[in-house]
Order: C-alpha cells, then sequence, then structure tokens
C-alpha cells in the first residue's frame, strides 16, 4: 500500500507530535519573538527533547506559510518524524518542489543523538530561514530539514553518554535507535523504520540533489572547530565525487575562515596521537554510512562533523555557519549543481559515454598524492618521574603537522558493470529492498531464454562476531557463462536507471556491503558448491 505524505496545520502538529510540559515549551509558545530553543533558554546548559522540537516547529508553522510540517516516517516507538519544507511561495508536495525548477537541499540532523548540535542549528536555521535575515536563500532553494531523525534515542538523555563531550550539562541521548541499531549503518539493509521513511518518502519521493548529514567527532584531538567528508565511496559518479571535494568543499572551508574565523578541514583522525606527523586518516568508504549511500545515488552530499572537545555553544555556531555557508553557496550555483546532478542521472542513460564500465567490489585506503598540513596540539615527549618511562603529553598549543591524509579509497576488486541482472521470482526480500530503494525493478511477464553470466559460489564465510545483529556475509567463486530459461514472473534490474549504481553494489555477490553482506542470500547459498541466485546479463 502507498503511504502518503499529508500535510500538519499547527492544530494537526499539537494532537500528532504532542504538546511538552516543559517551562522550555511554554517560554517557547507564550513570547510572540523571538522563538527560542531549549538550548538557548537554558543558556545552553541542555538540548532539546522531542517536544520541545515539534512546539518549536509549530509555533514556527503557525507565523508564516513558508513552513511547512509533515511527517516522513515512525519511529519504532511510535514518534512521527517531522520534516520541515521551507519555501516561498510555499511548496507543500514533492511534485510541487519539482515543478518549481529550484535546488532541493536536505539538511539531516540528530541520526544519533548523542550528537545534538546539529539538532539545535537546524532550530536556529530553521527560524533564521523562515522569519529572519536568511529568507532570500527560498529565491533559489527549497529547504527541507529533518532535525531529529532519531527520535527516540533523543529521549534517552543521560549524562553518563558521551562523557568526553563537552556538554551539554543536562545530558544528551545515545547513538542508537530504540531497538539498539545505529540508524548511520542501515542505509543498505534498510530494516529500521526511521531509515524506511527516510529514504522512501524523502530521497525517493523529495529527490534531494544536495543532502548535508550533521554529526559531532568523538576522535582525534585536532585544531579543527568542525571537519566534513564528501562521499568516500569511489563507485559514486566521478564528477560529482570530483566537485564537492575540489569545489564546493575548499569553498566553503574558505568561507568559514574568511568570514567567521573557523578552522576547518577534511574528516580524520591521526593514525598515532603521539605521533601526528605519521598521518591523517578518514573513515570508512562503505554506504551503510549516509553520505557514502547518497554518492551512489548520483546526489551531492557533504557530512559534517562537529569537534566535541568545544563547548556546546560553540559547537552549535560553528554547525549553524557551516550549514548556512553550504545553503548560501548553493543559492548562488543553484543552476550549476542541479545540471550536475541531471547529467550524472543522464550519463546512466543506456548508450551514454561516461557510464561505467567496471565498478568497484572491495577498497583499500589510500593517502593524497602529496602531503598536506593538518592542524593538532602540539605533544610532548618527557620521562615520567615515578617511573622512568616515556610519556606524551598533550598541551593546548595548536600547531602544523606536514603529513599524509588517508582521506581516498581506490578500489582493489573489479568487475563488469553489467546491462541488467535477472533475479528468480523466489528471492521477493531481494526484490522488496531494491524496491524499498527506489530502485526500478521490472516482473517479466513471459519467459526468457538468454544467455546470462552465473556466479557458481565455491566459499561461504559469515562472520564470527555480530553487528547490528547480523554476520555478515562474503562469498567467493566464479563467474561462467550459460544459457538460461529464467520463467515468467522473473525480475530484470537495468543499470540504465539513476539508481544503477546502488543496484550493482546492492546486487553483486562479492561486493563488501550488498544484500549478500547483510544476509539476505543466506539460505540460497549456504550450501556450496551452488549458483548464485542472480544473474548477470550479456552485452
Amino acid at each position: 500500500m502507498k503511504r502518503l505524505l499529508l500535510p500538519l496545520s499547527a492544530l494537526a502538529l499539537s494532537t500528532l507530535f504532542g504538546l511538552g510540559d516543559s517551562a522550555v515549551r511554554s517560554e517557547i509558545l507564550d513570547q510572540p519573538a523571538p522563538l527560542r530553543s531549549r538550548a538557548e533558554v537554558s543558556e545552553f546548559r541542555e538540548t532539546s527533547r522531542y517536544a520541545d522540537v515539534t512546539d518549536f516547529l509549530e509555533a514556527i508553522a503557525s507565523r508564516t506559510k513558508r513552513v511547512q510540517v509533515k511527517a516522513f516516517g515512525t519511529s519504532r516507538e511510535g514518534r512521527p518524524l517531522p520534516l520541515v519544507i521551507l519555501s516561498e511561495p510555499a511548496i507543500k508536495t514533492p511534485e510541487s518542489a519539482h515543478r518549481s525548477g529550484k535546488l532541493r537541499v536536505f539538511v539531516m540532523a540528530n541520526i544519533h543523538a548523542g550528537e545534538v548540535e546539529g539538532k539545535e542549528a537546524s532550530l536556529h536555521l530553521i527560524r533564521e530561514i523562515a522569519l529572519g535575515p536568511l529568507r532570500p536563500l527560498l529565491k533559489d532553494l527549497i529547504i527541507l530539514f529533518a532535525p531529529i531523525y532519531n527520535a527516540d534515542g533523543n529521549e534517552r538523555v543521560s549524562i553518563n553518554n558521551r562523557p568526553d563531550q563537552k556538554g551539554p550539562v543536562g545530558g544528551v541521548g545515545v547513538r542508537e535507535n530504540a531497538e539498539g541499531l545505529d540508524l548511520n549503518r542501515d542505509f543498505m539493509k534498510l530494516e529500521t523504520p526511521e531509515a524506511n521513511g527516510l529514504v522512501g518518502e524523502v530521497l525517493n519521493r523529495w529527490d534531494p540533489q544536495l543532502i548535508v548529514d550533521l554529526h559531532t567527532t568523538n576522535g582525534s584531538y585536532h585544531g579543527y572547530a568542525l571537519t566534513y567528508a564528501p562521499p568516500l565511496h569511489p563507485g559514486g559518479d566521478e564528477r560529482l565525487i570530483q566537485m564537492t571535494r575540489e569545489e564546493i568543499l575548499p569553498a566553503i572551508r574558505k568561507e568559514m575562515l574568511d568570514r567567521y574565523r573557523y578552522q576547518t578541514y577534511f574528516y580524520g583522525n591521526f593514525i598515532d596521537e603521539h605521533h601526528p606527523e605519521k598521518g591523517w586518516k578518514t573513515f570508512d568508504h562503505r554506504p551503510r554510512f549516509g553520505n557514502n549511500y547518497i554518492g551512489l545515488r548520483n546526489r551531492l552530499t557533504i557530512l559534517s562533523e562537529a569537534y566535541a572537545y568545544l563547548d556546546f555553544r560553540a559547537r552549535i555556531e560553528v554547525t549553524q555557519k557551516f550549514v548556512q555557508s553550504i545553503l548560501e553557496y548553493a543559492a548562488r550555483h543553484a543552476r550549476v549543481l542541479s545540471r550536475a546532478v541531471a547529467e550524472a542521472d543522464h550519463r546512466m542513460r543506456p548508450r551514454r559515454s561516461g557510464k561505467p564500465a567496471e565498478l568497484g567490489l572491495r577498497f583499500a585506503n589510500r593517502p593524497l598524492p602529496e602531503p598536506v598540513e593538518i592542524l593538532g596540539n602540539e605533544v610532548i615527549s618527557e620521562i615520567d618521574p615515578e617511573t622512568n618511562a616515556q610519556r606524551f603529553r598533550r598541551t593546548d598549543a595548536i600547531i602544523s603537522y606536514r603529513t599524509q591524509d588517508f582521506g581516498i579509497f581506490e578500489a582493489t576488486e573489479m568487475t563488469r558493470f553489467p546491462h541488467a541482472y535477472y533475479i528468480p521470482s523466489g528471492q521477493m526480500a531481494a526484490v522488496e529492498k531494491l524496491r524499498a530503494h527506489g530502485i526500478m525493478v521490472e516482473r517479466m511477464p513471459a519467459r526468457l531464454k538468454a544467455k546470462v553470466e552465473v556466479f557458481r559460489v565455491n566459499a561461504f564465510k559469515p562472520s564470527d562476531t555480530p553487528f547490528q545483529r547480523h554476520h555478515e556475509t562474503s562469498l567467493s567463486g566464479d563467474w561462467f557463462t550459460e544459457v538460461r530459461v529464467l520463467p515468467a514472473g522473473s525480475f530484470r534490474v537495468r543499470t540504465s536507471q539513476p539508481l544503477g549504481r546502488l543496484a550493482f553494489y546492492l546486487l553483486e555477490p562479492e561486493s563488501d556491503d550488498g544484500l549478500v553482506d547483510w544476509n539476505f542470500f543466506d539460505t540460497a547459498v549456504r550450501e556450496v558448491p551452488v549458483d548464485f541466485p542472480v544473474y548477470r546479463s550479456r552485452p
């Protein structure tokens, strides 16, 4: 059954989301202006609870038609997940947004509910765009916010969560959702209601061309108020990745320094905290992470990581200024960005140059071609007077280290990018998961006799340790070509579609983060040798 995304009036919002009973709620709703978040009201000692967020959004929606608030999904514990649409003139449906021709930008926050500054910064930006000086952005943009993605985790506030983070002193929520699952590891398997709502209603229907994902790092001590990342998976559209890494992010970095005096750089951690000169290394390439997943969807995306060791107020401010800078850049270059995304989709059409001949299955981290300057804390080596052993002490002095930046990935195993995949009718779980991602899947009305590539599975290897309730699986084997008869009712997935790269990564048997990895084919391939139940078309 197709779900409907219904508009919510201020009155409906009150009924749907519930009314907070805190003093913060009273202050937000009683004063005519300005609206203030719980962080602001509490002098940055507390973060907003779910009711504070929805009350804040209700108050703004009651003041202007530029704000529409809808529910893009429901959390595991039944909390509607608010999606805020800012537009002028007012846009209420995805169809209207597409017809407008404006660039669609989506900002999501609080996927990890202990990393709360993105949530507060989003509320402040919504206010400034809807009622304040950032309103001119709506001339060129339609801006969507999901300020409290992990709504259930947000309510599990404790002062014991993220103890190394500098505030807020009133505590924060937890990383996982109510099921104990990390929503930023769910973008491929889509087994949480939150991720299904986000992908189904926001990414598939609204189809934002630029996505910003707000986090807070808890890794190395370094000299940056905020770090960022483009898509790290090399299988995304090369030109979009290049545009993000070489044009958009350097421009934003310059703006953050020149205008706001904030040092920012590509996300990473020191390989050795005691010896920062050994290198700076980014995180994971796999599309279970949101920024990498969105890159495989042929869309522009930026990951934001505020510095956990700044105080709470400063983390909110730098996140807010970072997103503002991105929005202002997007408004200035709206046509260029829209065209770049459209061209990436166009390259996936049949017989178009730029469509990949091969794509990677497994990858290794690599350094940038030249060393770079990385800001870090001074580290002093000294002798412990009690033990006479060497020890290292980090000072507050920020110094520059010239070192390697291990910030990119390269394929170590590649395979041919096929014209299509064929899936037998017995693999409905895989078919439905592809459709949940928005991938076009055709059901074949008649039998088909065709020469196909078949993968003979010789080894089935589940992991010893569970991760996110799964024993991840890897397969090894060999490809061969054979004529097969595909019965009527089988499925075909063409790769000449905008999500063709994502389909490839989900369906390839040796992919390191596809449906095989997440156990969708375990029953079919456990007893080896056996043929993998997805075939590739020959040219």
